[in-house]
């Protein structure tokens, strides 16, 4: 039996730079993890039985519509595996939220079965499945604070970031990635040069409030997402903003202490629910996250 914990992700800042060709868009954004996590437990099943996924914390489909057990498929297939597997998935992490769940989930499906065969795949053939399983998946089979180009692959470690203290507002309702991302793309100008948002980690420009191309939209739809922002800021969050396409709503704070106030007595929109957490900095040996060793 392998564990894998599956840590959340905030965008601190995402640019929408351009249109490609496959109807993907090319961004700029920086990832950092959170200690927030899913945590998939995998075990080999008997001869015939398939994949069975169970699922606690979170009525999510168990058939293929769910991206582990599509992960679970590519991974047998690329280990040589008989794709006769048990899976648990306690789910901890906001579902279609911004924090990129199901994408941890999906890259530790792929880690886990690495555990389970006791066989690494290549580097270059794990990095294809899990982007061929979604623009967020590479960043979580190595997750550290990292800057992400392309449609979020193209990853380069960030240096200097330090460890941060954060409360998400965490909404009841979803918001689609796919209509965020054309909502925003009607409104901005296109192409567009990046304006170097790694420069957001940099000390200073950690006290300001980073740019969400896709925030307009959702909280036009969605206004309990200012609301929440303000709501943060009035109980002295050092920059607020939104992660990924939303509607998640973060606010970053000095210290634990801090946080774990300003969750406790933070008013936010009804139907919110508050979450104090943190991100390891770049220094941080805090990156074993995933499978235990074998």
């Amino acid at each position: 039996m392998i564990q894998v914990r599956a840590p959340a992700k905030l965008n601190l800042g995402l640019e929408v730079l351009r249109r490609r060709a496959d109807g993907y868009h090319e961004i700029e954004t920086c990832f950092v993890p959170l200690r927030l996590f899913d945590r998939l437990t995998l075990e080999g099943a008997p001869a015939g039985s398939g994949i069975r996924l169970e699922i606690e914390g979170a009525d999510l489909p168990t058939d293929r519509a769910n991206l582990v057990v599509r992960a679970a498929e590519r991974a047998c297939e690329a280990l040589g595996l008989t794709a006769d597997l048990a899976l648990r998935l306690e789910k901890h992490i906001p579902i279609a939220a911004g924090l990129g769940g199901g994408s941890a989930d999906a890259a530790a499906t792929l880690l886990g079965l690495e555990a389970l065969a006791r066989r690494a795949l290549p580097s270059e053939v794990r990095a294809k499945l899990a982007l061929e399983l979604g623009a967020d998946v590479p960043f979580f089979l190595d997750p550290r604070p990292a800057l992400g180009r392309g449609v979020g692959e193209r990853l380069t470690p960030l240096d200097g970031v330090p460890e941060m203290h954060w409360v998400l507002v965490a909404f009841a309702f979803p918001v689609s990635t796919a209509w965020a991302y054309t909502e925003a793309a009607r409104e901005l100008t296109l192409p567009r040069d990046p304006s170097s948002i790694a420069a957001l980690l940099r000390p200073l420009g950690l006290l300001s409030s980073p740019r969400n191309d896709l925030e307009a939209a959702s909280s036009r739809r969605h206004p309990e997402i200012r609301e929440a922002r303000r709501a943060l800021a009035s109980v002295g969050a050092l920059a607020t903003g939104m992660s990924g396409s939303g509607p998640t709503v973060f606010g970053r704070f000095e210290d634990e202490r801090a946080a774990r106030r300003a969750a406790e007595i933070v008013e936010v929109p009804a139907g919110a629910r508050t979450i104090a957490t943190s991100s390891p900095g770049s220094a941080s040996g805090d990156w074993g996250w995933g499978v235990a060793k074998w």
